[in-house]
């Protein structure tokens, strides 16, 4: 925990600032603690009304009308049962459409179908039957039956194997029986039966395609029988899901008649009972609403206030120059973009607290006789607010008529750069290195509204960024352009952005950037000593309060 003063006073002013800081943070949860003690009372009198109330209601029904009320409980039971017979139908359906989805193309068989198959069929049994008379009688004529069967019409080497069954019939023909050597028969056979064998291969092969085929046509002809009895089964769960759907809406409406009665029968009671009930209750509902915004206040701001103490943050400039021993300038931060040239003249117009930060840092300088203010650094915990501040000051010098210079020190950071929304590169590294001239990466951003500012990105990562700042021909070519301004603005929100702007500018005027309620006491005491351990006048605290 940050150091705390050891007299009375200190501490309760330490304390005072940790409650104002625990309201700061609920003050944005202050609609939401409105909503929830409204829901809380809400609870409690329906709470109380249907405790109360309907207690009291049940007794003088009972007892008036001398009709026992409905069982609601056995209705409730029907509707249970029968919600849960639908969800085991709903089970079901969704089983089978599981097994729809898992049956490929259930096509139902058409009749040209079925004619096709019977047609396959004949014509393999035909061909089963030619085969086996070739088999048996290896002749021209059971070869030539063989050829002329339907299954084979549509080979095309067949009718060549025919021609030449005819060939060699003719060649026999033409010998005579009792001059021409056997031998030359028996070739003539052995010829016919090579062309019978070829005829009987093909038939075999056209067998095996047409028992393919077969095989297929019965296979949609099981997927089709698979379909219907999935058809019928799902018509079936169907069936019982509607069923099951009356049934529910059945017995929730009579749940919801029984209810009804009640609530009817309950209110037509004497309001005499509702009010002894209120009476035995001891308090009137203003006090439970009083009760429950009252502990729901003191749970939140207990819930605040143990966060800030958990982790302090800064409250005042008081405390802030207490912990550091640095001098405190507060103002009142606007992330909104100034562009435009302020009203002269006007004195009913609120001074600007970034004019007046800006006033005392420029107030040793005197254009008149030629001195320039030295360089400022602003550093911070937060690169947007450092950004934000560097621009706000930047305008109200140029407002001034004095031409500003803006220099970003920390690449891959949001700087001044975004704020006046410049692109980052090229910029700061490029030009420190020699590969840019300064006059090229300064960017005019106040042209437009008649301000002289030059934003300096702060350019892309480099690794000779730190050995270029050490050169000292190029800080003088810095220091060069520079002095064409009347002020330099160095935005620095990282400590190496720090130690560069030490290392560039001799003994810069060093603004530390604070947030209240955001930056930690512990963060900004580390800041100052980091800053302190630098080669940098640290002028003092810019506390920003958003």
């Amino acid at each position: 925990m940050p150091q705390t003063a050891v007299h009375s006073p200190a501490r309760a002013e330490w304390f005072a600032a940790r409650a104002l800081l625990a309201m700061r943070r609920l003050r944005p949860l202050a609609p939401l603690g409105v909503a929830a003690v409204v829901l809380a009372f809400a609870a409690v009198m329906a709470w109380r009304g249907a405790f109360f109330g309907r207690g009291a209601a049940m007794p003088a029904l009972a007892s008036s009308s001398g009709v026992s009320p409905p069982d609601t409980a056995a209705l409730a039971r029907a509707v249970g049962a029968a919600r849960a017979e639908l969800s085991i139908g709903d089970s079901v359906m969704q089983a089978l459409a599981v097994r729809a989805e898992l049956l490929e193309a259930p096509a139902m068989l058409s009749t040209e179908s079925q004619r096709t198959r019977d047609s396959l069929r004949t014509v393999v049994s035909v061909l089963d039957d030619v085969l086996d008379r070739a088999s048996k009688a290896p002749l021209s004529a059971s070869y030539r039956a063989l050829a002329a069967t339907r299954a084979l019409r549509p080979v095309a080497s067949v009718p060549g194997l025919v021609d030449s069954l005819d060939a060699l019939d003719r060649m026999r023909l033409t010998l005579d029986p009792v001059e021409t050597p056997q031998s030359v028969f028996a070739q003539l056979t052995q010829r016919t039966n090579g062309v019978g064998e070829s005829l009987q291969a093909l038939s075999r092969a056209r067998r095996a395609t047409l028992a393919r085929e077969i095989a297929g046509i019965e296979a949609r002809v099981a997927t089709s029988a698979r379909a219907d009895s999935l058809i019928a089964a799902t018509i079936t769960a169907r069936a019982a899901v509607d069923s099951a759907r009356a049934t529910l809406a059945r017995a929730e409406g009579s749940l919801r008649e029984a209810t009804d009665s009640l609530a009817t029968a309950e209110q037509r009671t004497d309001s005499t009972a509702r009010a002894d009930a209120a009476r035995a209750l001891g308090a009137p509902p203003e006090a439970f609403a009083a009760a429950a915004l009252v502990l729901t206040a003191v749970l939140v701001f207990s819930l605040a206030v143990g966060a800030e103490l958990r982790r302090p943050t800064i409250a005042h400039a008081r405390e802030a120059e207490r912990l550091t021993g640095v001098p405190v300038h507060r103002v009142a931060a606007s992330r909104q973009r100034v562009r435009r040239r302020p009203a002269r003249g006007s004195s009913g117009e609120p001074v600007d607290s970034f004019r007046l930060a800006y006033l005392t840092l420029t107030a040793s300088g005197d254009r008149a006789s030629g001195v320039r203010e030295r360089p400022v650094c602003v550093t911070g915990d937060d690169a947007g607010t450092v950004a934000m501040v560097v621009g706000r000051l930047a305008m109200s010098s140029a407002t001034d008529d004095r031409a500003t210079l803006v220099v970003d020190l920390a690449p891959g950071v949001p700087g001044a750069s975004r704020y006046f929304a410049e692109r980052q590169e090229p910029g700061f590294t490029e030009a420190i290195a020699g590969i840019r001239l300064w006059r090229e990466v300064a960017r005019p951003v106040g042209a437009n509204e008649g301000l002289a500012v030059d934003v300096v990105p702060a350019g892309a990562r480099r690794a000779d960024t730190q050995a270029a700042v050490e050169s000292a021909t190029n800080r003088s070519e810095f220091h060069l352009f520079a002095s064409e301004y009347d002020l330099t603005l160095l935005a620095a929100p990282t400590p190496e952005a720090v130690a560069c702007a030490a290392e560039l500018c001799q003994h810069p005027v060093t603004v530390h950037v604070a947030r209240v309620a955001k930056t930690t006491l512990a963060s900004l005491v580390v800041d100052v000593r980091s800053l302190r351990a630098l080669n940098v006048e640290l002028y003092g605290i810019l506390l920003v309060d958003s």
